[in-house]
């Protein structure tokens, strides 16, 4: 009897539900509201077009906060995009057409590179952490730095 009672007083206390996709603590009668995580992680903190499509092909996000590509860009599969990467377009050609990036298969794009331009990055390479990658990066390598430089090649 007195269990129930405690647990009646703790509900009353600290109500908790869903409203318009936020978590709603109540307590005292004083909503506050949260935004839930789980719904769309990725579509909330992210700027990434044909999101769906890139999940099939294999690719993952395993920081996935502050991502940017831009609508045009083509990403190969299975494709590795950390945190804070920008993957987007270069100037206008003679045809007022803008230059999007190509990345290949088995790439991986480590935290605050920035991929600009109409530029291929080849399969299997690796773009190291805060590379600014402005040129076309072959297969089977490691790029890092500002320009990105080779610093590796990759068996």
């Amino acid at each position: 009897m007195k269990n129930k009672f405690v647990k009646n007083i703790i509900k009353k206390f600290y109500e908790t539900y869903k409203e318009d996709a936020h978590r709603v603590v109540k307590i005292f009668g004083i909503k506050f509201r949260f935004k839930t995580p789980t719904l769309n992680p990725l579509e909330d903190i992210c700027n990434i077009p044909h999101l769906h499509e890139l999940l099939e092909n294999g690719t993952i996000f395993p920081h996935p906060i502050g991502i940017v590509i831009h609508r045009r860009a083509i990403i190969g599969k299975n494709c590795t995009i950390y945190q804070n990467v920008t993957i987007g377009d270069g100037k206008y050609n003679n045809e007022r057409q803008r230059y999007s990036p190509i990345i290949g298969d088995n790439v991986r794009i480590y935290a605050n590179a920035v991929v600009v331009g109409g530029i291929t990055v080849g399969n299997n390479s690796i773009i190291g952490a805060g590379a600014i990658v402005i040129n076309d990066v072959p297969e089977n390598v490691v790029v890092a730095g500002n320009p990105a430089r080779i610093i590796k090649k990759l068996q």
